[in-house]
């Protein structure tokens, strides 16, 4: 079928050349962002029937450029770690872990607990199993790419019970694994076991600030710093009593140094 596309001289005398050139650059980068072949302008005139094609090229580079600015985000894994283990029922933790499949994370104070040379894909690499502070959960990861395996050989080399950081996207997270596991991992850096006292963590300029919440009971509980101690009795409390059982502890011990505090007059 013969499409016959026909423009008046009026029109041929309204276009002027530097804009031409300018809006086929523009179609040309939107194109080459979306990884698409960027087809002759006569034929976007015709498929876009009269609609001036430097639309189309607006809205290509627009496309392309939100694209990439969306997929570039990346999150608190640390934050995400500590959301998942407090998350209460089933299918909320099913929604936690579907919105954080497929997107980078970053990790830090992750402790090194295993290190082991493997191959993945031709390539060699150190796969690591890491401890997240926050939740306790166990972080898998390989590591291949030569940049972030230069930094864990870096002196002092990197073994296990030392602390990293890395960006990782997240390719799966189980609560009752007590795992969460990691994809195109990065070594950002070597880091501490821990935040810097006084510089990193808001309780420990303020005693009185949130240091720990847990929402697995019929309400939030939140520990100031200076009620920290009482997380020594999480595990135990947990395997006798449950999860309402460790909310019920919490609220009654806080209460009592509470009323202890109040007495003597301290915050």
């Amino acid at each position: 079928m013969n499409i016959e596309h026909r423009t008046s001289n009026t029109e041929h005398r309204s276009i002027d050349r530097s804009s031409l050139s300018v809006e086929r650059s523009m179609l040309n980068v939107g194109c080459w962002m979306l990884n698409v072949r960027c087809p002759p302008l006569s034929l976007l005139r015709c498929w876009m029937f009269g609609v001036r094609y430097s639309t189309f090229a607006f809205f290509l580079l627009f496309a392309a450029t939100t694209s990439a600015l969306g997929s570039g985000r990346t999150s608190n894994g640390n934050d995400f770690a500590l959301f998942l283990i407090e998350t209460p029922t089933v299918n909320e933790e099913k929604a936690l872990v579907g919105k954080a499949i497929g997107r980078p994370h970053f990790f830090r104070y992750l402790q090194i607990m295993e290190m082991e040379t493997v191959h993945k894909e031709g390539r060699k690499g150190i796969r690591i199993v890491a401890f997240e502070p926050a939740s306790y959960l166990d972080v898998h990861f390989t590591v291949t790419k030569s940049a972030s395996l230069h930094i864990l050989k870096e002196d002092p080399v990197s073994k296990i019970g030392d602390a990293i950081a890395v960006t990782g996207i997240v390719k799966g997270a189980s609560k009752d694994a007590n795992t969460i596991l990691l994809e195109s991992t990065i070594v950002r850096h070597k880091d501490r076991l821990s935040p810097k006292r006084g510089k990193e963590l808001l309780c420990e300029v303020d005693p009185r600030a949130t240091f720990y919440s847990y929402t697995g009971g019929n309400h939030v509980i939140n520990l100031t710093y200076k009620d920290r101690d009482l997380l020594k009795h999480k595990d135990r409390i947990l395997a006798q009593r449950g999860k309402q059982g460790w909310a019920d502890f919490l609220t009654a011990e806080v209460a009592k140094r509470s009323a202890v505090r109040g007495a003597e007059g301290k915050p």
